[in-house]
């Protein structure tokens, strides 16, 4: 009878069961905001054989949808979609879009960035999608120091003024967002991350003794040697968001070097950020150095594409070709090669592209068919069209003819022979389409004495 009762248990738990969707998409963005839990938007059509797959095998996975439990789930129709309050723009299908409980997108994946290998793959994304948002909800809240003198550790460390809250309240960090409401809003937390905080009621005589502060409950701000740099009283969040950056001007007014060494002093606070896990420490150490418009912070901010930092990362690859695209365009090459996010690959090979270093070439060319995801192979191919180089043309013009499919799906080439023929118009101006044995013919009537357009 228990081998048989269990043999039942596994058969239940081994079936798929039906995924438990919101009926529509105005209801899932109601239940978002009242669970607060990200919105997961699958859009999808039942003439896509991707979906089918998505629909029959992995969404009613019973792993998938116990995962699924931690975010609200709406399925909906590409027609319906692009009719939505977000007029989605939906070019190809499946596509997931991802809405936090404010109804702001928060990440979106196209049809090559959506999970197309199996349950597992879709239990990693939906994980990581899960530790994303953990991420984004602890950069929305003050980081509170446990003392004054832990504060003035930190603030020589990570080289940040010290903001004190003073107040009457005799009520522990936790507590404080309850009275008052701005320590949770986005508006004032972000700039606060500028800040090494403390939390300073009467009981903090230090505080209240050396800076007398007049206003409670307010905010005193104070540079690495203790000096009073800024104070300002409650505001609304967007006020006093200025506040907070007005103390952050001022601060860096302190910090005023012999400009010769200027770019030590920011070069240390970079590589001292990378070492910590404060996102807003390396992004505002990256832009300092970035500000410096100096070539030779070209290399040291490199470092910087090691770091998980998606915003840092995004920074960096504008960086490396406004600084120095002879050598930046180097590290962008070293790194993207090697990059998993799909979305951050594309615009590390867009801006490869923009620099038309034929260095490039051989890195663009090399496996280009074998790119982990299509819009990769295609970013790829559009950077190629910015490379004014006769084996550029041979190559795009003979690719077509080792593309497998003509599909635009996975194993299909559509997508990518368009790719080549956009490439191609730019290099040569000339425009056959996909007649690639017109192509051929043409160039090899006149690639003898050929000149590239201006």
């Amino acid at each position: 009878m228990r081998r048989a009762l269990a043999a039942v248990l596994l058969l239940l738990a081994a079936t798929p069961a039906r995924a438990d969707w919101v009926d529509s998409l105005d209801e899932a963005l109601k239940q978002a905001r009242e669970k607060n839990k990200l919105l997961i938007v699958y859009i999808w059509s039942p003439t896509c054989h991707v979906c089918k797959k998505l629909n029959e095998t992995v969404w009613p996975n019973i792993a998938v949808q116990t995962e699924l439990e931690n975010f609200v789930a709406v399925k909906t129709d590409s027609a319906v979609a692009v009719q939505s309050k977000f007029r989605w723009e939906i070019k190809d299908v499946p596509q997931i879009r991802v809405v936090d409980p404010e109804g702001n997108e928060f990440r979106s994946f196209l049809r090559d960035s959506v999970p197309q290998g199996g349950v597992e793959k879709m239990l990693d994304f939906l994980k990581a999608l899960r530790d994303e948002w953990d991420k984004e909800l602890a950069s929305r809240v003050f980081e509170w120091e446990k003392s004054g003198s832990e504060a003035k550790s930190k603030a020589n460390e990570r080289q940040r003024p010290i903001l004190y809250f003073v107040h009457d309240d005799a009520l522990p960090p936790a507590e404080l967002a309850a009275k008052y409401p701005f320590f949770t809003d986005k508006t004032v937390t972000a700039p606060s991350k500028k800040f090494v905080c403390v939390d300073a009621p009467k009981d903090l005589k230090e505080v209240w003794e050396k800076y007398k502060p007049q206003v409670v409950p307010g905010f005193l701000f104070v540079d690495l040697d203790g000096a009073e740099i800024h104070r300002c009283s409650l505001l609304p969040p967007a006020d006093l968001a200025k506040e907070f950056e007005v103390a952050a001007k001022r601060f860096d007014e302190t910090l005023i070097v012999d400009p010769a060494k200027a770019l030590e002093r920011d070069l240390a606070r970079y590589e001292a950020a990378l070492r910590t896990d404060r996102e807003q420490d390396k992004i505002d150490a990256a832009q300092k150095l970035i500000d410096s418009k100096d070539p030779k912070a070209v290399k040291p901010l490199a470092a910087g594409f090691s770091d998980p930092s998606v915003k840092l990362k995004e920074l960096l690859i504008t960086a490396m070709i406004s600084l120095d695209p002879k050598v930046g365009v180097l590290h962008l090459l070293s790194w993207v090669v090697k990059e998993t996010n799909n979305k951050l690959a594309v615009k590390g090979w867009d801006a490869i592209g923009t620099t038309g270093d034929l260095r490039a070439v051989g890195t663009l060319e090399n496996g280009i068919l074998d790119a982990p995801a299509q819009e990769i192979t295609i970013a790829r191919l559009r950077a190629l069209g910015y490379m004014k180089d006769p084996k550029v043309v041979d190559f795009l013009i003979d690719l077509p003819f080792k593309i497998k499919g003509k599909g635009r799906g996975p194993g299909g080439g559509g997508g990518v022979r368009g790719a080549c023929k956009n490439s191609l118009n730019k290099l040569t101006g000339q425009d056959f389409g996909e007649d690639w044995l017109g192509w051929k013919k043409w160039w090899r009537d006149n690639q003898k004495g050929f000149k590239f357009p201006e």
